[in-house]
């Protein structure tokens, strides 16, 4: 009965992998997201990514890494829902 006016698809991935040169680890994330109306019409599609030495807690830094750029990708969703998303009268 309650169709969706808009969704939201996104997928986060991160890479963990030994500094050849330093005995540490380090991890990278990428995510992407795409914001479509109901239509399929893309409202928006936006990518961050980021990479850090993660010492001994890699989940740790790849959360870290996700919460730095979290504010960012939401900004640019809603600054182009804002701007590209027809409301129906």
């Amino acid at each position: 009965r309650l169709g969706a006016s808009f969704v939201l698809r996104g997928l986060i991935s991160s890479h963990a992998t030994p500094n050849p040169l330093m005995a540490v680890n380090q991890v990278s994330v990428n995510m992407g997201f795409t914001l479509t109306g109901s239509n399929g019409r893309v409202i928006s599609d936006t990518e961050a990514s980021s990479s850090s030495y993660a010492g001994s807690d890699v989940p740790a830094m790849a959360l870290t890494l996700v919460n730095e750029q979290a504010d960012e990708v939401v900004a640019r969703l809603y600054a182009d829902y804002c701007r590209n998303a027809i409301r129906p009268k």
